[in-house]
This record gives structure tokens, sequence and C-alpha cells, in this order.
């Protein structure tokens, strides 16, 4: 049976995966083995209705993929809502053939679209819209209130007083913002961003997979990493400098709230949440990611990192002049990549962070200063220290401001639940929210690094329902690492289709596959904090112990501290 509820279907809020303009996307979700039947019997129908319609110019977009298909296509700025409609009414129409029932009634549906879509059908929205692309502007519009530009040169009035005549448009600008994405190091670099920002004395607003935050204060709490975060930190009359945290979710479900930007970063590609959203590989994942490239505006540029390998086949297809950075490229290596006069590098030299722009090559910071790099042993946290100084100078930074915030953050009081290293009665307990493949293997490799040869490593593992391909290789990392014992964590959230302590399961009986001893899977805890409660019974002199927390990091950290 095909089933309405297993169809999503959603408003594009801007650049996706598919075009850079808004509209509708419908995913449905099914292992049935007439899909690709129903999927052509659906493209076959759909392109019949808008032929109807008089939509006969409407490009159509799809996505065939192991747990289902995606259909996709451009709408006016005021027609998204019947664009998805239509995507409605012919899924009914389609399944009602496959599942042998009675077909609605051809038109009637047509009727009641040609009247969804002159209820919609507003024309001075549309030229606003319109306007507002045409000067790189963005534009946000709610129930109530419709927004262009954004921060302190946003032009914010009624949505029922709209007056195409009466738009200030030449007093509307965009604050200077930057977009960051990618498998890891996300809400790091934008925090590092923001502060950065926020030290020079600049009021800046982020939103990021904990909060919304303006000017140093929390204003939403919760994953605000999509559309809802971004509109409330670009909506808001305070801000300077906006640094939007941008998850894959967001992107491939809604697209870009945010289309205008003045550069973005895609951090690294690996794989995560596969078999969701059209997503089957880590192509089809970096494809996504690299969305944000396309809404940097003109006169901003591309920050790419040319220490992750996938990367590399985005470089030749990014539309604005580039901004590289690397760990391991010698200088002259990373220079041969600088095609465009405006195009920079930002490197790793002699023990130091330098920027080579303009012909001109600049010190930054000495990497032993920079409390994230942690005496530099935190290669991850290089990284994020790299993307944000070229996000920090798309932001209009100076040298002399980004070496001044650098040498102020301290990681343990800016960075909450990220890497936060505390020596705890002779023992180190590292708490981060490491969640991936990536992240766990990094925080595994940094404690193997600072190990004694006495040490012994702890580690508290769990993951979320749609990382259960990650087990294997999860299992793989402790292995190699050489971990000693393990703490496995149910969890009762982020289940996302399995059930409690599937993964927890799955994760002990590899582990014991591989040769780990069973004696040495320590518990399986429901809570971060019993696991936390284990580890300060356990501490031993020069030991590691490894919190990986997604749900309560800041109530470990919190104890934690209260402990020492």
């Amino acid at each position: 049976m095909f089933q309405r509820d297993t169809l999503a279907v959603r408003v594009l809020a801007g650049t996706n995966m598919f075009f850079s303009g808004v509209g509708g996307i419908a995913e449905y979700f099914t292992r049935d083995p007439r899909k690709l039947e129903f999927a052509q019997a659906y493209e076959a129908e759909l392109r019949k209705v808008l032929d109807a319609l008089g939509w006969d110019d409407v490009v159509l977009y799809k996505r065939i993929y192991s747990r289902g298909f995606i259909f996709a296509m451009p709408t006016e700025f005021d027609l998204t809502f019947a664009g998805c409609k239509i995507f409605s009414i012919v899924f009914d129409r389609v399944a009602a053939q496959f599942n042998q029932e009675p077909e609605p009634d051809y038109a009637e549906d047509i009727d009641y679209l040609d009247y969804v879509i002159s209820r919609e059908r507003y024309i001075a929205l549309r030229e606003i819209y319109d306007e507002a692309k045409s000067r790189s502007l963005n534009l946000y519009v709610d129930a109530e209130t419709l927004c262009i530009g954004s921060g302190k040169g946003a032009y914010i009035t009624s949505i029922d007083d709209l007056d195409f005549d009466k738009v200030p448009w030449d007093n509307i600008y965009e604050i200077p913002s930057v977009m960051v994405t990618g498998t890891n190091g996300k809400t790091t670099t934008v925090r590092l961003t923001s502060f950065i920002s926020k030290h020079a004395g600049k009021v800046v607003g982020y939103c990021s997979t904990d909060w919304v935050m303006i000017d140093g204060e929390v204003v939403s709490e919760g994953d605000l990493s999509g559309p809802n975060g971004n509109r409330t930190v670009m909506q808001n009359p305070k801000v300077d400098v906006a640094v939007l945290e941008v998850a894959r979710g967001g992107i491939v479900k809604r697209g870009l709230a945010t289309s205008n930007v003045g550069g973005a970063v895609v951090m690294n590609v690996s794989e995560d949440h596969l078999g969701v959203n059209g997503i089957d590989s880590v192509a089809d994942l970096a494809l996504a990611k690299f969305t944000v490239q396309q809404a940097v505006r003109p006169g901003g540029h591309n920050v790419v990192n040319l220490d992750d390998e996938l990367s590399h086949s985005f470089i030749d297809d990014l539309p604005r002049s580039k901004a590289f950075f690397s760990q391991h490229l010698a200088e002259s290596e990373l220079l041969n990549h600088l095609k465009d006069p405006e195009d920079y590098a930002c490197f790793v030299q002699d023990g130091a962070f330098y920027v080579y722009r303009h012909g001109e090559k600049q010190h930054i910071a000495a990497i032993d200063d920079v409390d994230l790099t942690y005496k530099g042993l935190a290669k991850h946290n290089i990284e994020n220290v790299l993307a944000a100084i070229c996000l920090s100078l798309e932001l209009g930074r100076s040298y002399a401001e980004i070496t001044a915030g650098l040498l102020a953050f301290k990681n343990d009081e800016n960075n909450q639940g990220r890497f936060n290293l505390f020596d705890v009665k002779g023992s180190k307990i590292l708490v981060d929210y490491g969640h991936n493949l990536a992240s766990v293997d990094n925080m595994l490799k940094f404690a193997r690094s600072i190990a004694k040869p006495s040490s012994k490593i702890t580690v508290l593992l769990g993951f979320s329902g749609d990382r259960k391909f990650m087990i294997e290789s999860i299992s793989s990392s402790v292995m190699k690492h050489q971990i000693d014992y393990v703490i496995l964590k149910m969890f009762t959230s982020h289940l996302r289709g399995a059930v409690v302590g599937e993964l927890a399961g799955l994760l002990r009986e590899n582990l014991l596959k591989k040769g780990f001893p069973a004696e040495n899977i320590l518990a399986t805890v429901e809570q971060e904090t019993e696991a936390l409660d284990l580890v300060l019974s356990r501490l031993g002199e020069d030991n590691i112990y490894i919190m990986l927390c997604q749900d309560d990091a800041a109530k470990v950290i919190e104890t934690i501290k209260n402990y020492k």
C-alpha cells in the first residue's frame, strides 16, 4: 500500500540541492518493490496536472534513493504553498491507482488547485521578493511580517501593508554574515568566529545545534541550525554580524532560508546520516552540504578546506573568489591554488597560523598560544581555527582583531560541550559532543596521543538510530586506538527509527566479535550522568576518560567542576 502518512511535503525556503530559488519538495519513504514504477507514474501525473494549471514551463527535479524518492520544483515566491498542495494532490491520485482504489475526480482536483493558486497569489509580495533577489538581499516572511535585508540593515513591515513603492530600497542592506556546515567542527567554528567579532566590539548573532545567541545572551534553546535559527538571527535589528550554522537536515529538507551571505565554508565531509532524505553516499552528502557555497553573494568568498579530500572536486564549480586553508600543505603548494587576485590562503607554518593575501604574508598567532589547539595536539581544532580566521576576514575583522580574539578564547569557558578537558585528581576527563565516526575517532586518537604508557582510557559511546551504519567503524576505531574500557549508552531520545537499547546492543556485539574483552565493557547506562558517576568512582592516576555527550553535557561539566 502507498499511504499519505509516509509522504513529507515541505516548502523550500531558498537555495537548495536542486535550484537557487524557492519552491516545494515532496519526499516519499518506501521500500515497496514498485517504488520506481510509482515514481515514474507520479512524474507523469505531476506533469499532466501542471500542464492543466498552466504551469507547463516548470522544471521538475527528482532523486530516487534507497528509501524512497524525492521531487522538487521551483515556484513563484507567493505560490510555494500551492506547489506543495500540487504534490499532495498528485500523490493521492497515483496512490489510488496503485492501491486499486477509486481515483479522485480529475476535474475537481484541478478546480481545487486553481482555487488554491488564486487564494495564494500575492503579486506585490512576489515583486518585492524578485527585487530583493536582484539586489542580493535576503527576504524573510511569516504570517505577520516581512523582513528585507538583515540585522541593523533590515526593513521590517506588516505583511498586510505591502507596497512596493514604499519600500526604502536604498536604505536596506545586508550585515556581514557567514555560513558554516560540514560533518564535524561546525559548532566550535561558529563559536570561535562569533567570539572573535564579539571581542572586537561587534553585536554578534549566531545560531547552532545548541541555541540562538544574540550579543552574548541565549534567546532560544534547542537545535537551531536550520531555517528558524537563521531567521531569528538575521531578523534581529540589534545584530552587526551574523554567524550561521547550517546542518544537513535543514539544507535537504527546506533549503536555505538565508540565500545571501558574505562567505561560507564546508568544514569537511565524512559518512553521516546516510540513507535518509535522498542521501545514500558520502558523495551525495557532499553535494548537499556544498549548497551553502551557492549562497555567497558577489564580493564574498567560498572558503575551502584543502585537507578535506571531497572538497577538491567542488573547487572548479564554486561561484566566487576562494579562501583556501590547510594545516598539512606547504605554503608553496597552497599558493598554487590561488588563481584569482582576490583568492587568499590561511595555513600553518613553523608552529604558527599565517594568512597570505594580496601578495603579503601575515603572522596571526602561534599555535601553542591558542587555547583551543591544546598545544597543537588537537589537530581537529587547528582545522577549526583556520576556518574561523578565514570567516572572520569575511566578516570584516582586521588581522589584529583576529589575533586578539584567538588569544582571548578559552575553550572550557567559551565552547561548552566541545573538547572540554578537565584535570580531576590526577586523571583527565574529556567532554565532547562526538556523535559520528570522524568525531569519535578524533577524540580516541587525541586521548591515545596524550596517554602515558601506564594510562587506561575509558570511553562512553552511544548513537542515534540513524547512525546504525557506523557500528562496525566505531568498533574498529576502539580497537585501533587500544581503548581499555567502554561504557555503552542507550539512547532514549534521538531514536530516529531505532528502539531503546538497540544500538548499544549492536555495538556491544560488534566489539566482542572484534575481540574486545567482555569484562571491559563496564556498563550500559540510560543517562550520561550515570556514566559520569561510574567514571568518578573509578578515577585512577594518569587515566583518561572520554565522555561523548549529546544530551547532558552541561550537567556533566557542572558535576565535574563541582567534584574538583
